[in-house]
C-alpha cells in the first residue's frame, strides 16, 4: 500500500475532525441535555413553576381556553417576555405573531409592556424603554384562508425564521381554519373528505414546525380554541366554565355554588373536564405541551341571593351576603401534559400587567 499523498493527509485529517465533531454533537449524556434546556419566562414566578420552566425553546406548546379566558393576553406576554433581557427571564429574541381570526392586537400590546415590565424588571429598567420597541420586534402576519396560511407556512416563515434572531412565534388561533364550515369554505366538500384533508395538512405542519423549532431554536405557541366534551348520563351536554347557559334549572345552580364554596380547590379540575380543546387526538399527539386557561364568571349579587332564597326555601331567612370570590370571575392555568413536568394548576388574575399568580396581588 503507497503511502498517502500530502493532499490525501490532509483531506483524511480533515474527515476524521468530522467525526469526532459529530460524535459529540449528536451522541451526548442526558445530564447535559437537560442542562441546555432554555425557557421563556410568562413574568410570574409561580406561573412558570406551573408550566415547568415558562415556555421551552424547541417546543411546541397549545395554548387552549374558551372565549375570553385570556389566551391572547398570555400570547402577548410572553410576546413582552421574550424580548426582555436574560438577566429578566427574556432571551432578547425577536417574535412571529400569526393572527387568523382578526386584526393584532396592537394597542393591547403597547398599553401592556410598561406595567409588565414594571412589574418584572423594576421602575428604573421601565422608564427606559420605549413601547414602540416592542411593538417593533413582532412581526405580524394576518390570514384569513387556510390556503394562505398554509402557503405562509411553506414560503414565508422558514425566510422569517433563518432571516433573525426570532424566539417565539405565536399562531393566534391553529383552529380557525381548521374546523368544518358548511356555509363558507367547505361547501359542497363532505365531512370525511375535510377530516382525511385536515389530518394530512396536521402531520405535515406538525412535521415542519417540528423541524424548525429545533433547527432555528424557537417555541411555537398556539392558540386553539375548544368544543363542548358531551358525557353520558341524561345526554345533555355540558356548556362548562365561564357560562351560564348550563344552568337548566336553580338546582344545578345551587349545586354549583356548593360545590364552589365547599370544595373549592377542586373546582378548576372540575371545569377543565367539560371543555375539550379542539382538532383531536391527532393535534394533542403532535404538541408537545397543552396549557389550559379557564374561567368561572362572577356572579352578580341578585344571581346569588335567588341561588339562596331557593336553597333555603323561606322568605323570613335572613340575607346571606355573597362571598367575594362568587362575585369575581376567577380564572386559572393548568398545565395539562408536558415533558418536563407534571401536570399542575394555580389560580391567576388578569390585569393592566398581564396575568399573576392569585397570592401575587390584592383581591
Amino acid at each position: 500500500m503507497s503511502a498517502l499523498t500530502e493532499e490525501e493527509q490532509a483531506l483524511l485529517a480533515k474527515c476524521v475532525a468530522k467525526g469526532k465533531a459529530f460524535r459529540h454533537k449528536h451522541i451526548r449524556r442526558a445530564t447535559e441535555l437537560k442542562d441546555d434546556d432554555v425557557w421563556i419566562s410568562t413574568g410570574d414566578v409561580e406561573i412558570d413553576k406551573c408550566l415547568g420552566g415558562g415556555i421551552r425553546l424547541g417546543s411546541m406548546v397549545e395554548v387552549a381556553g374558551e372565549s375570553a379566558s385570556g389566551k391572547t393576553q398570555l400570547c402577548i406576554q410572553l410576546a413582552i417576555s421574550a424580548q426582555l433581557p436574560e438577566a429578566y427571564g427574556g432571551l432578547d429574541g425577536d417574535v412571529i405573531y400569526i393572527s387568523t381570526e382578526g386584526p393584532f392586537p396592537v394597542n393591547r400590546v403597547g398599553s401592556m409592556v410598561y406595567p409588565f415590565v414594571h412589574r418584572v424588571c423594576g421602575e428604573d429598567y421601565a422608564n427606559s424603554v420605549d413601547p414602540a420597541d416592542f411593538m417593533y420586534r413582532i412581526q405580524v402576519a394576518e390570514f384569513e384562508s387556510m390556503e394562505t396560511m398554509f402557503h405562509a407556512f411553506d414560503y414565508k416563515v422558514p425566510d422569517l425564521l433563518s432571516s433573525g434572531n426570532v424566539r417565539l412565534m405565536i399562531v393566534d388561533s391553529i383552529a380557525a381554519h381548521l374546523r368544518f364550515n358548511m356555509s363558507h369554505d367547505n361547501a359542497g366538500q363532505s365531512l370525511s373528505a375535510f377530516y382525511k384533508e385536515r389530518s394530512d395538512s396536521l402531520v405535515s405542519m406538525g412535521a415542519k414546525f417540528k423541524r424548525w423549532a429545533n433547527e432555528f431554536n424557537c417555541a411555537f405557541v398556539f392558540i386553539n380554541q375548544v368544543t363542548d366534551r358531551f358525557t353520558g348520563g341524561n345526554g345533555n351536554g355540558s356548556t362548562g366554565a365561564g357560562s351560564r347557559q348550563g344552568h337548566s334549572n336553580d338546582s344545578d345552580l345551587n349545586a354549583e355554588l356548593s360545590s364552589i364554596a365547599n370544595v373549592d380547590n377542586e373546582f378548576a379540575a372540575v371545569v377543565a373536564n367539560k371543555k375539550a380543546p379542539a382538532l383531536g387526538a391527532m393535534w394533542s399527539n403532535i404538541i408537545d405541551t397543552r396549557i389550559m386557561i379557564y374561567q368561572r364568571r362572577g356572579l352578580a349579587p341578585s344571581e346569588f341571593r335567588l341561588a339562596s332564597d331557593a336553597q333555603n326555601n323561606a322568605a323570613d331567612q335572613p340575607t346571606i351576603e355573597p362571598p367575594s370570590h362568587l362575585l369575581r370571575t376567577r380564572r386559572w392555568i393548568e398545565n395539562v401534559f408536558s415533558p418536563c413536568a407534571s401536570s399542575a394548576q394555580c389560580e391567576i388574575v388578569l390585569d393592566e400587567s398581564g396575568f399573576q399568580h392569585i397570592s401575587n396581588v390584592s383581591i
